[in-house]
């Protein structure tokens, strides 16, 4: 079946995913609700669920919105891919002080969304998951995103990468991580996704100087994400990467 991933420009460094395939469509990281419902409309898409990363707010700001026009104005649940340890972080630290004060009494996250539970496939030496949606085969896998320890199986701030089907690595927000490539399956993988900052040192994000280190077939594959407003001042594709990822680009 036909899929495409689609990129919604938010702010100049970041931009809302949405993975298309046949009517049915995966937010990842929904940074700004409203936009994404319309986009969708007027491609006469569903929703089929919302998959989060991790919780800063140029990734959630759009999240508590969807669930309560979703709960108060359409009267249904969206479904949200979740693991069961970063649901309750979610609910507990970002989402319970706007979402949970109703009319009358409170409301619960399983009273806003439906969760698509995915099985924890490993541990180490870093935690990984899987779940399949509307045909896609999703596997997630803890990045390090925040420097509070190095050990990318169990670092305390939660954040994930995401790859679709086997076939497309989308690492969301992480640190400059070799050791990614090692740990995953890259067989099969024929684009990637790449967070990138252009300035150094790299404290929550990846360097473009460091990724410049990676082997010439990684970077070839790599489409350069987050960036920010100097892009201008960088070549790519002279570098040997794919080039930055285009607002508003359909890649198929």
């Amino acid at each position: 079946m036909h899929s495409s991933l689609h990129a919604l420009p938010v702010l100049q460094d970041n931009v809302i995913w949405i993975w298309v395939r046949g009517a049915e469509a995966v937010v990842i990281d929904p940074a700004v609700a409203p936009p994404v419902r319309a986009w969708l409309e007027k491609r006469q898409l569903s929703l089929a669920a919302v998959l989060q990363t991790h919780h800063h707010a140029d990734h959630i700001g759009g999240l508590e919105e969807l669930l309560l026009c979703s709960h108060y104005v359409l009267n249904k649940k969206p479904r949200l891919i979740l693991t069961e340890a970063y649901r309750d972080i979610l609910w507990e630290h970002s989402l319970r002080g706007g979402c949970e004060h109703a009319v009358s009494g409170t409301l619960g996250f399983c009273d806003l969304a439906e969760f698509v539970v995915p099985e924890q496939t490993a541990t180490k030496p870093r935690e990984m998951y899987e779940v399949e949606v509307e045909g896609l085969k999703l596997t997630l896998f803890r990045t390090v995103h925040i420097p509070t320890e190095g050990d990318n199986s169990g670092s305390k701030f939660w954040s994930t990468g995401l790859l679709i089907d086997g076939r497309v690595l989308f690492t969301a927000d992480t640190r400059f991580d070799p050791s990614l490539f090692e740990q995953l399956p890259m067989d099969n993988i024929e684009t990637i996704f790449h967070d990138c900052q252009l300035y150094e040192p790299g404290t929550v994000h990846a360097p473009y100087n460091d990724l410049k280190t990676l082997d010439e077939g990684l970077r070839s594959k790599m489409h350069l994400t987050h960036y920010g407003d100097t892009f201008g001042e960088f070549n790519p594709s002279a570098d040997g990467f794919a080039g930055f990822a285009r607002p508003w680009a359909v890649y198929q």
